[in-house]
């Protein structure tokens, strides 16, 4: 027979547990459900969050297409402002600090530049981005006349997939020292560096002058 005969016996058995454990299930149930509505909550929030922050970062490179409009200047620099300050958990701050070195360099304000991009440098992890704001620092390096410190710069980018881009530069520095043979072989190897699918008549154009001279 079993234990519980009736189904009287089995309510009152059913009352008995539930006064020893029926709060804390509840509680167990409510914090679930509050956890599951909380964490959907939350995920719409980080969707929307990053929503926002594409949406200006858009508005900022379509702003940053002619920085010659003082508008335009403006507009890069407030929402550059924006994403660092607001969204620097999205990765859009990198972009941000990029953005606003090219202002700086409009306002010649080199500085300021150099500043920006080592702040874009230490914003990331990625080594892409990083190598590009090195490109960047060398060539407002070269803007400055501060040529040994553009080719020290220029020597901390190490991904293959810059090396066209580095020697070209490091050419333009060398050319300016006036190391004519060093300049034509870097330009030279910033040709060969360049993958059958990509141009670059700026650089033939300058190796063809140095063959020629």
């Amino acid at each position: 027979m079993s234990e519980l005969k009736t189904e009287e016996e089995q309510i009152e058995a059913f009352k008995t547990w539930w006064k020893k454990n029926g709060t804390s299930l509840v509680l167990a149930v409510s914090v679930g459900v509050a956890g599951y509505f909380g964490f959907q909550a939350w995920q719409q929030n980080q969707e929307s969050h990053l929503a926002e922050a594409s949406s200006l970062f858009e508005s900022m490179s379509q702003a940053a297409t002619d920085l010659s409009e003082e508008k335009n200047l403006k507009t890069v620099s407030f929402i550059a402002d924006q994403l660092v300050n607001d969204f620097d958990d999205t990765g859009y701050a990198t972009f941000a600090h990029l953005f606003q070195a090219k202002v700086d360099v409009v306002a010649e304000d080199y500085d300021a530049a150099i500043d920006t991009l080592n702040e874009a440098k230490a914003s990331t992890d990625d080594i892409t981005l990083k190598a590009i704001s090195d490109l960047r620092i060398s060539k407002v390096l070269v803007h400055q006349g501060e040529l040994d410190k553009a080719l020290t710069q220029l020597a901390m980018i190490n991904l293959t997939e810059f090396d066209s881009l580095k020697l070209e530069l490091k050419g333009d520095v060398l050319l300016a020292q006036g190391k004519t043979q060093e300049a034509r072989a870097s330009y030279q190897a910033a040709r060969n560096a360049l993958t059958q699918q990509t141009q670059n008549p700026l650089l033939d154009i300058k190796l063809q002058d140095l063959v020629e001279s």
